[in-house]
Parts: C-alpha cells; structure tokens; sequence
C-alpha cells in the first residue's frame, strides 16, 4: 500500500507538471477509499484538537484522556460517533459530560468526504478533503472562541499552495496572488473599520483565513467566497434575530469564520458565481 501510494503521488505531481489530465487508475481509487474511509477518524482527531484548543490545552499528540479526572481513553471509547451515544455523552470513569462537538464534528468530516467524492474529479478528492476537514476545525474553533489559530490558518495556506502546485501547476501564480489579496482586502477592511467607527469590526484572524483560502480557490474566485459568506451570514443573523426576537444592534458579536469556510467549500466543489 505504501509503495503504491508513493507510486500515484508521484504519477500526479509529473503529470501536473506536464500538462496531462490525470486518469483515474485502481491504486488512485484504492487511496482514495481508504482516505474516505478514514474520515470520521480524522473527525475524531479534528474534534479532539478543537476541543484542546478551547480549552488552552497542547497541542501534544500524546493518548488522550478526560479532561476532568485524566483518566486515559481506550481505544474502544474513541470510535467515531458510536461511541458517544454508547458512552450516553459522558465519561466512563467520572461521568463528566463529552460536548456533542464530539460526534458532530466527526460525522461532518464523513459527510465532507462523501459530498466531495460526489463533487470533485478523482484526482481532486485527498486535496478536497484536506481543505474540508482544516476548514471544519477553523469553523468549530470559531464559533466557540472567535478565535483563528495562526497554526490552522498556516497550515490551510501551505496545504493549499501545494495542492495548486499539483493540481494546477501553470496556473499558480493566481493561487500566489489569491493568497496575497484575500489577505490584503480583509486587512484594509478591518483598518478603514477601524479609522471610521473608532471600533474593531473584522479580526485579524478573518483576513489571514481569506488568504489561506485565496491559495485555494485563485484571486478570481475571492468575490465569489465572500459574496457566499456574506449572504449565509445575513440570512442567518436575521433568522437567529427572528427566533429569539432579540434586536441587532452595531455591537452583535458574529463568528464569520464559518461562514467564509461555508463560502470557500461551496466555490472549492463547484467554481465561482457566474451571472
């Protein structure tokens, strides 16, 4: 399996180089099976990193273990999904609660994986993956912290370059360039804010995510990725507003993180808006 994964990254990174389509072979369908079929393991590792982060814990790769009476995790406790409702959403040893992120973002990377697999040529699905389940951790950390840790930000762009490099090789220079304006426009957003409403109204964190996602999607799909997040966002202020019957006000804090995730996902699959 090593050797045949090897032999497919390597068929991919020359054929990109020289202008080839990649064809779907068996090795490449076989990586790609397990890949998907690790994705609930993967969202059991996303969750597990989330969870650390919000609670200021390392981000060390040692056995996992409750956060309340640091009593280890067996590995038969820590299959995706079924074991939280098996466990009834609490520890075995202390009954300390596991917050449903557990689960939910575990059966969200299996669905990512799925969509793309449905959405995307072969080729494209580790790399769409890859961006799905970065972006899934940037979104849950958001929401609960409002915060965009450099360290999943980084690593977005980098693995973006990358997959551009591959995939779209005579094409990258718009991926450089996407990089550079998502992260320029939202930084000159944020300091106009800033100099008109003596205020801060867009984090610093945002305008580094819009540049992971540039090194995605190129400089000509960045219009498109605010104009999705934007949109979700408003329907869902107004939605949210509408349920509680709670006012908007200029002081409403929003997690826009999510929403530029939701956007950039959307664009990833399915290219840019077209009139």
């Amino acid at each position: 399996m090593q050797i045949a994964c090897v032999k497919v990254l390597a068929e991919i990174v020359v054929r990109s180089t020289i202008g080839c389509a990649m064809p779907l072979t068996a090795d490449m369908f076989i990586i790609n099976l397990y890949v998907a079929a690790a994705a609930p393991l993967v969202g059991s590792a996303v969750a597990a990193g989330v969870a650390r982060f919000v609670d200021g814990g390392s981000w060390n790769p040692g056995r996992s273990a409750c956060p309340r009476c640091a009593r280890p995790i067996r590995a038969v406790e820590m299959v995706p999904v079924v074991s939280w409702f098996v466990l009834r959403g609490r520890c075995r040893g202390c009954s300390a609660p596991i917050p449903a992120s557990y689960p939910a973002i575990e059966f969200a990377s299996a669905g990512l994986a799925i969509w793309a697999w449905l959405a995307v040529p072969s080729s494209w699905f580790v790399a769409s993956c890859i961006l799905g389940w970065l972006l899934l951790g940037l979104a849950a950390i958001d929401i609960q912290t409002r915060r965009l840790p450099d360290l999943f930000t980084a690593a977005l762009m980098v693995a973006g370059l990358l997959a551009a490099w591959i995939l779209d090789h005579h094409h990258f220079l718009a991926y450089l360039a996407g990089a550079a304006c998502g992260y320029g426009t939202f930084v000159a957003v944020e300091l106009i804010y800033r100099r008109l409403r003596n205020a801060d109204g867009l984090g610093r964190g945002d305008a580094k995510l819009l540049g992971a996602i540039g090194a995605w999607v190129g400089w000509q799909a960045l219009p498109s990725v605010v104009l999705v997040a934007a949109s979700t966002a408003v329907i869902m202020i107004l939605g949210v507003a509408w349920t509680r019957r709670q006012p908007l006000t200029a002081t409403t804090s929003v997690a826009f993180g999510p929403f530029l995730a939701a956007g950039a996902w959307l664009v990833w699959l399915y290219g840019p808006l077209t009139l």
